[in-house]
Protein backbone atom coordinates (compact mmCIF):
# COMPACT_ATOMS: atom_id res chain seq x y z
CA UNK A 1 0.00 0.00 0.00
CA UNK A 2 1.38 3.40 -0.92
CA UNK A 3 1.62 6.30 1.51
CA UNK A 4 -1.19 8.01 -0.42
CA UNK A 5 -3.49 4.96 -0.06
CA UNK A 6 -2.70 4.71 3.65
CA UNK A 7 -3.54 8.39 4.15
CA UNK A 8 -6.87 8.11 2.31
CA UNK A 9 -8.02 4.72 3.58
CA UNK A 10 -9.73 4.96 6.99
CA UNK A 11 -8.58 2.59 9.73
CA UNK A 12 -11.89 0.76 10.26
CA UNK A 13 -12.80 -2.74 11.31
CA UNK A 14 -14.76 -4.69 8.69
CA UNK A 15 -18.06 -5.71 10.30
CA UNK A 16 -19.34 -7.87 7.48
CA UNK A 17 -17.58 -9.45 4.53
CA UNK A 18 -20.87 -10.57 2.96
CA UNK A 19 -24.44 -11.26 4.07
CA UNK A 20 -23.78 -14.99 3.59
CA UNK A 21 -20.72 -14.87 5.83
CA UNK A 22 -22.63 -12.85 8.46
CA UNK A 23 -25.41 -15.47 8.51
CA UNK A 24 -22.90 -18.30 8.74
CA UNK A 25 -20.99 -16.57 11.56
CA UNK A 26 -23.96 -15.53 13.74
CA UNK A 27 -26.79 -17.95 12.86
CA UNK A 28 -26.68 -19.37 16.41
CA UNK A 29 -28.36 -16.10 17.48
CA UNK A 30 -31.19 -16.26 14.92
CA UNK A 31 -34.76 -16.26 16.19
CA UNK A 32 -37.99 -17.00 14.37
CA UNK A 33 -40.51 -14.15 14.36
CA UNK A 34 -43.66 -13.34 12.40
CA UNK A 35 -42.73 -11.03 9.53
CA UNK A 36 -44.78 -8.75 7.31
CA UNK A 37 -43.02 -7.70 4.12
CA UNK A 38 -43.46 -4.09 3.08
CA UNK A 39 -44.80 -3.33 -0.43
CA UNK A 40 -43.13 -5.27 -3.26
CA UNK A 41 -39.69 -3.90 -3.98
CA UNK A 42 -39.16 -2.36 -0.56
CA UNK A 43 -36.10 -3.60 1.33
CA UNK A 44 -37.95 -3.27 4.66
CA UNK A 45 -39.47 -6.03 6.75
CA UNK A 46 -41.80 -5.47 9.69
CA UNK A 47 -40.70 -7.94 12.36
CA UNK A 48 -43.41 -8.57 14.97
CA UNK A 49 -41.81 -9.09 18.40
CA UNK A 50 -43.40 -9.17 21.88
CA UNK A 51 -41.81 -5.74 22.43
CA UNK A 52 -43.50 -4.26 19.38
CA UNK A 53 -42.75 -4.12 15.66
CA UNK A 54 -39.25 -3.58 14.30
CA UNK A 55 -38.81 -2.05 10.88
CA UNK A 56 -35.56 -3.48 9.58
CA UNK A 57 -33.57 -3.43 6.36
CA UNK A 58 -33.60 -6.93 4.83
CA UNK A 59 -30.04 -7.88 3.84
CA UNK A 60 -31.17 -10.96 1.90
CA UNK A 61 -31.45 -10.62 -1.86
CA UNK A 62 -34.28 -13.13 -2.27
CA UNK A 63 -37.72 -11.50 -1.72
CA UNK A 64 -39.55 -12.68 1.39
CA UNK A 65 -42.79 -14.53 0.72
CA UNK A 66 -43.71 -16.22 4.00
CA UNK A 67 -45.17 -15.34 7.36
CA UNK A 68 -42.34 -16.43 9.72
CA UNK A 69 -38.62 -16.88 9.24
CA UNK A 70 -35.44 -17.18 11.28
CA UNK A 71 -33.75 -13.77 11.52
CA UNK A 72 -30.58 -12.32 12.94
CA UNK A 73 -31.37 -8.80 14.16
CA UNK A 74 -28.27 -6.63 13.75
CA UNK A 75 -27.43 -3.05 14.52
CA UNK A 76 -24.44 -0.77 14.88
CA UNK A 77 -24.15 0.95 18.24
CA UNK A 78 -23.90 4.72 18.15
CA UNK A 79 -23.70 5.00 21.93
CA UNK A 80 -24.18 2.72 24.94
CA UNK A 81 -24.25 3.30 28.67
CA UNK A 82 -24.67 1.18 31.77
CA UNK A 83 -28.18 1.29 33.19
CA UNK A 84 -30.37 -0.07 35.95
CA UNK A 85 -33.64 0.41 34.07
CA UNK A 86 -36.00 -2.30 32.90
CA UNK A 87 -35.77 -3.92 29.44
CA UNK A 88 -37.23 -1.80 26.68
CA UNK A 89 -37.35 -1.24 22.94
CA UNK A 90 -38.03 2.22 21.60
CA UNK A 91 -38.26 3.40 17.99
CA UNK A 92 -36.46 6.76 17.75
CA UNK A 93 -37.64 7.42 14.19
CA UNK A 94 -35.91 7.24 10.85
CA UNK A 95 -34.69 3.66 11.27
CA UNK A 96 -33.04 4.32 14.66
CA UNK A 97 -33.80 2.35 17.81
CA UNK A 98 -32.90 2.37 21.49
CA UNK A 99 -32.71 -1.00 23.26
CA UNK A 100 -32.23 -1.68 26.95
CA UNK A 101 -31.28 -5.15 28.08
CA UNK A 102 -28.63 -7.53 29.35
CA UNK A 103 -25.41 -8.45 27.53
CA UNK A 104 -25.76 -12.21 26.96
CA UNK A 105 -22.51 -12.78 25.06
CA UNK A 106 -19.41 -10.86 24.03
CA UNK A 107 -18.45 -12.46 20.74
CA UNK A 108 -15.17 -10.63 20.09
CA UNK A 109 -13.76 -7.12 20.23
CA UNK A 110 -16.46 -5.80 17.88
CA UNK A 111 -19.68 -7.79 18.52
CA UNK A 112 -21.95 -8.58 21.46
CA UNK A 113 -25.44 -10.02 21.92
CA UNK A 114 -28.02 -7.90 23.72
CA UNK A 115 -31.09 -9.67 25.09
CA UNK A 116 -34.19 -7.53 25.63
CA UNK A 117 -36.83 -9.30 27.70
CA UNK A 118 -40.41 -8.93 26.55
CA UNK A 119 -43.42 -8.60 28.83
CA UNK A 120 -44.30 -11.68 30.85
CA UNK A 121 -42.58 -14.93 29.97
CA UNK A 122 -42.45 -14.30 26.23
CA UNK A 123 -39.32 -14.99 24.23
CA UNK A 124 -36.75 -12.20 24.64
CA UNK A 125 -35.43 -10.40 21.58
CA UNK A 126 -31.75 -11.05 20.84
CA UNK A 127 -29.74 -8.62 18.73
CA UNK A 128 -26.18 -9.05 17.47
CA UNK A 129 -24.73 -5.57 17.89
CA UNK A 130 -21.47 -4.07 16.69
CA UNK A 131 -19.55 -1.61 18.87
CA UNK A 132 -15.90 -0.58 18.95
CA UNK A 133 -15.85 -1.22 22.72
CA UNK A 134 -18.52 -3.78 23.70
CA UNK A 135 -19.89 -3.72 27.26
CA UNK A 136 -19.01 -6.51 29.70
CA UNK A 137 -20.80 -9.85 29.75
CA UNK A 138 -23.84 -9.78 32.05
CA UNK A 139 -24.06 -5.99 32.27
CA UNK A 140 -27.30 -4.08 31.79
CA UNK A 141 -26.99 -1.42 29.12
CA UNK A 142 -29.05 0.99 27.10
CA UNK A 143 -27.87 1.28 23.48
CA UNK A 144 -28.72 3.77 20.80
CA UNK A 145 -28.38 2.25 17.34
CA UNK A 146 -27.45 3.91 14.09
CA UNK A 147 -29.85 3.58 11.20
CA UNK A 148 -30.70 1.23 9.68
CA UNK A 149 -31.55 -1.72 11.89
CA UNK A 150 -30.86 -4.80 9.74
CA UNK A 151 -32.02 -8.41 9.54
CA UNK A 152 -30.35 -11.37 7.90
CA UNK A 153 -32.37 -14.44 6.81
CA UNK A 154 -31.18 -17.89 5.73
CA UNK A 155 -33.24 -17.99 2.52
CA UNK A 156 -30.41 -17.63 0.03
CA UNK A 157 -27.54 -18.67 2.30
CA UNK A 158 -28.34 -22.28 3.15
CA UNK A 159 -28.77 -23.60 -0.41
Amino acid sequence: MSIMEAAIRPNRVTLEESPEYFWERFSAYAQTWPVSPEPLGSPLLEVLTPLGPLFAFDRTLVPFSGSETPLIVHGQVEHWEATQTTPALQHLGGGRYQMTGRVEAVLNKAFFVLQVQGPGNETPLQAVLAAPNPPDLGSWVSVQLRAPLMVFRPDSYSR
